[in-house]
Order: structure tokens, then sequence, then C-alpha cells
């Protein structure tokens, strides 16, 4: 029998169709399927469906109407040419092939580790904007703070571990902030970058009372006072509300 195979290549053209649909709301770096590729899909399933439609009339079989099944494989061909055709217009100044350049680039430098560290922190900003900052970015920064090779590298890679950090890092960065509060708050804009790192971990007892210790401690009224939002406590006499280290 013919219907099993007709049937097949009805749900093959359905999916061709929710293909050239699903192409226009969703957005990748990667490059879609050209208008040749899909055009020459549609020609191909146009000729199985009247090969068949042929096989079921020649043993007599009666072939299932195909003609809104033609109709919707030419909505289709034509609905994707007009895809193309504004995806050309849309972009006919070179914007989206500029913009994803720039995200290549960026990622690029982030995981580079022979560039400077704040050159590397730079990029995760406009990396999480396109939502590109991704696991293997997460690692390269991780490792900058792990190991770093500089005096402000763990203060770089924190700035873009910010709202990226699990409880699996919670020790080594809870570790490397309380030495410097041993080592006499000597670098203040790591505890400062360290603070928004972490608070996104509470209500974690450790990081809860790591906060309010600065809270109560910290020699730089403004971060202690950053301190005290992030855990609900009062800012400390003489800290403005909101303000905010740069």
């Amino acid at each position: 029998m013919k219907t099993i195979p007709i049937i097949a290549l009805i749900v093959a053209v359905a999916a061709l169709g929710f293909t050239l649909r699903q192409s226009e709301f969703t957005p990748s770096l990667e490059k879609s399927k050209s208008n040749d590729a899909l055009q020459a899909e549609v020609q191909e399933l146009r000729g199985r469906l009247a090969a068949l439609e042929n096989a079921g009339t020649s043993k007599g079989i009666a072939a299932p109407d195909v003609g809104n099944l033609e109709q919707q494989v030419d909505e289709l061909a034509n609905n994707q040419q007009d895809i193309a055709e504004l995806a050309l217009g849309i972009d006919s100044l070179g914007v989206l092939e500029t913009q994803e350049r720039e995200i290549l680039n960026a990622y690029k430098i982030l995981v580079d580790e022979s560039k400077p560290a704040g050159e590397r922190a730079k990029q995760a900003a406009l990396l999480k904007r396109y939502g590109q900052f991704d696991q293997q970015a997460v690692d390269s920064m991780w490792k900058l703070f792990s190991d770093p090779k500089g005096a402000y590298d763990q203060t770089s890679a924190l700035v873009a571990l910010k709202g990226h950090l699990t409880m699996d890092n919670r020790d080594d960065v809870l570790t490397a902030l309380n030495s410097d509060i041993e080592g006499g708050y000597k670098n203040g804009r790591l505890r400062y970058y360290g603070i928004e790192a972490v608070e996104s971990l509470l209500p974690d007892p450790a990081v809860q009372e790591w906060l309010t210790h600065l809270a109560q401690n910290d020699p730089e009224p403004k971060i202690a006072g950053r301190a005290a939002r992030s855990v609900g406590l009062p800012a400390p006499k003489g800290q403005p509300k909101g303000d905010r280290r740069k």
C-alpha cells in the first residue's frame, strides 16, 4: 500500500514547515540553511508526491487529496523567500554581522590567558548581554581567580563571575576574602566586588556571617555600607544609602 509512504511524506513536509517558521524566532550565531537548499527540498517533496500519486492511480488505489498539501508547500517556499529578503533588509548595513564579530572577538579575548586579566574580564559584560557567557567562559574566569598571576587578577575574575558563582565556589572565595581581612583590609576593591559576587549565594549562613562581619567592621564606609545592604542591616553611620563604589 502507498498510504504509509504518503503519510510519512506529509509528516516530512510538516517538519519542513516547522523548520521554516522556527527560523523566524530563533536567534543564533550560526548561519541558517540557505534558500537554495530549502528550495531543493521543496522540489524533491513535490516530485515524491507526484510519483506516489501516479503509482496509486496506476494500481487503482485512491490517492489522498494533495491539493492542499501542494498549496502549503508553495506557501512555505514563499515564506522562506520572504524571510531571506527580510533578513537582508534588516541587516543591509551589516549591523548583525558587526555584532557577531564583536561577540566572537570578546569571547576570544576572555578565554585567552595571555591577555591581561582586566582586559579579559571586561568582555564578560558584553557576553552576558547576548547570552554568550557560557560554562567555558565561567571556567576561564574561575581559573583566573584560582590561579592568579597578578595583584588584581582575583578582583577582575570576581567582577566577571558576578551572578555565576555556585556553592562549590563559596569556600575558595571566602578564603581569599578572609585572607585580605586578616592581612589588614588592604584590597578594598577585592572586598567590594567580593560582596557583589557572593551575595547571590544568600541566605547561606557562611556568606551571611562574612557579610555581617564586613558591615560591622570594614574600615572603608563604602564597603561596609555595601555589605550592610546585602544582609538588610542599616547603613553604617555617615554612609549614605545607595552609595556605591565605582
